[in-house]
């Protein structure tokens, strides 16, 4: 599968070596430019490659991974999502350590607010729970998987999701739309941190 990443930090290089390992096509993009991250693109799989943001938005499955902070930055009103999946790794961090602070949102949520930006995206919450470290640990039991939590409004892009979180060697489990299931996931919520394991008889679904 192709797939654009937009944010090269903590987040988006975990997840480049991650996907690119299971042999899917990465674009990973930052507003620095490809030339600021060849190097690194080489040290993190060979089917990861540099590019400019518009080359990692030309995917059918774009990753966002950027600060909460620099959202509306990255989602332009000229982007044509042409119904590609967006899926929001976002966290409502409004600054990180060592004073961490998280935005007030209201009744609002972080991926309500990122569909709206990008109304002709089908957008997933993932990959968003666990701090990397945590979710690419190694597990405590030989065959577990450790549960990813998803939520989305359209049935097939969440299918994507799974099987992208299914290839990272974790489980995937839905939790219903962004409205209540992205809310769960939001920083500060029931998910936000809470970590599962599936038994390791258990398959993860593709």
């Amino acid at each position: 599968m192709n797939i654009g990443i937009l944010g090269a930090a903590t987040v988006g290089q975990a997840l480049a070596r991650r996907l690119a390992a299971a042999g899917h096509e990465v674009v990973i993009a930052n507003s620095r430019g490809p030339e600021s991250l060849r190097e690194l693109a080489m040290q993190l799989g060979n089917h990861v490659t540099a590019g400019q943001v518009t080359e990692a938005l030309d995917n059918p499955v774009v990753i966002l991974a950027v600060p909460w902070t620099r959202v509306r930055d990255v989602l332009t009103p000229e982007i044509n999502w042409r119904g590609r999946v967006l899926i929001d790794a976002t966290n409502i961090f409004t600054s990180y350590a060592p004073e961490f602070e998280v935005d007030d949102l209201g009744a609002d949520s972080g991926s309500e607010i990122i569909a709206r930006l990008a109304p002709a995206a089908r957008v997933v919450k993932a990959f968003n729970t666990l701090p990397v470290k945590t979710m690419f640990a190694p597990v405590p039991v030989d065959g577990a998987r450790r549960v990813l939590f998803v939520a989305g409004d359209d049935d097939d892009a969440r299918a994507v999701v799974h099987r992208l979180i299914a290839d990272s060697h974790l489980h995937p489990v839905s939790i219903g739309g962004l409205a209540v299931g992205g809310r769960l996931m939001q920083l500060g919520a029931p998910l936000s941190g809470l970590e599962f394991f599936t038994s390791p008889d258990m398959q993860s679904p593709a």
